[in-house]
């Protein structure tokens, strides 16, 4: 039986999004009926997890921080699980993405 890639497997199970049979689409495409249902739950699993990764970042106010005001550097810490991770100067919202990111090993 020949080995397929994900990207076959998701075109198959928008056929099975469509209505059409599980037994059917099996069928037609010489794979067994249970490997397909498989393959359903994995793509949405993998799905599931790249939304997971993706951060989710909220503005921050900083009021009545007259040493910041004046010059001074701002810390950031950026805690995920047991990762710390303490950025002292200017940070764009790329790089704190980048760092959440990396904290959630993603």
């Amino acid at each position: 039986m020949a080995r397929h890639r994900a990207s076959w497997w998701a075109k198959r199970i928008e056929e099975l999004s469509n209505g059409v049979d599980a037994g059917e689409i099996a069928r037609r495409h010489s794979v067994k009926e249970r490997t397909l249902v498989w393959w359903r739950s994995e793509l949405a699993r993998r799905a599931r997890d790249e939304r997971v990764c993706e951060p989710r970042l909220l503005p921050v106010v900083v009021h009545d921080a007259p040493a910041a005001a004046h010059g001074s550097t701002l810390d950031v810490v950026v805690e995920v699980g047991a990762a710390r991770v303490t950025v002292r100067g200017r940070l764009t919202h790329d790089q704190l993405a980048a760092i959440v990111r990396a904290a959630r090993g993603c």
